[in-house]
């Protein structure tokens, strides 16, 4: 996962996704989805602008892509028990919580809230031919001017089209002066 870095006077590190919404994601997309389709598995995909979730399964009962954020509704009784019983210490994430799912029906505002406030766009949800729900959550600076840092490769500039030097710098940056020509132009 990349993090963004800004500095403000000091530097503050702007996570590409909101963990506490990725992980009422995951949750909500294993305690909801419909284990009765065979062979289907739940799938997260993560592209550079955004983290798509696919979960087997139709909306439960008569719920729908509007009314996700207002009602509460389980299709999975046992599981969700189970999950609302089993303790869970999160310390990444912001909000403490005591266990996997707190059955509040707070799950998607959770989702639609957090990652709004970091990508500025909400989450979008989607029925695939009424047998698979997509939730598309957007990325943190898809379309902001901010430098992006992959924690395995370093500082990347793919979605910058703006040089960088050999120490990963990039060209026109005033923090860190003028770099070497010949270092970007390879």
């Amino acid at each position: 996962m990349r993090v963004a870095a800004v500095k403000e006077p000091a530097r503050r590190d702007i996570p590409q996704y909101s963990m506490q919404a990725v992980f009422e994601a995951v949750v909500n997309a294993v305690a909801h989805r419909d284990y009765s389709i065979a062979a289907s598995k739940i799938r997260l995909h993560i592209f550079s602008e955004r983290l798509e979730i696919m979960s087997p399964g139709s909306i439960p009962n008569t719920m729908t892509i509007d009314t996700l954020p207002l009602r509460q509704v389980t299709r999975n009784e046992l599981l969700t028990t189970m999950l609302s019983r089993c303790p869970y210490e999160t310390p990444n994430i912001e909000a403490k919580r005591h266990y996997f799912m707190e059955r509040r029906g707070e799950g998607v505002p959770i989702i639609l809230t957090e990652s709004n406030k970091l990508s500025g766009r909400l989450p979008e949800y989607r029925l695939i031919n009424d047998s698979e729900l997509l939730l598309t959550i957007y990325a943190a600076g898809a379309d902001q001017n901010i430098r992006k840092y992959d924690v395995a490769q370093g500082w990347i500039a793919d979605d910058f089209n703006e040089p960088m030097d050999e120490y990963g710098r990039f060209a026109n940056d005033p923090d860190y002066g003028t770099p070497k020509k010949e270092a970007w132009e390879k």
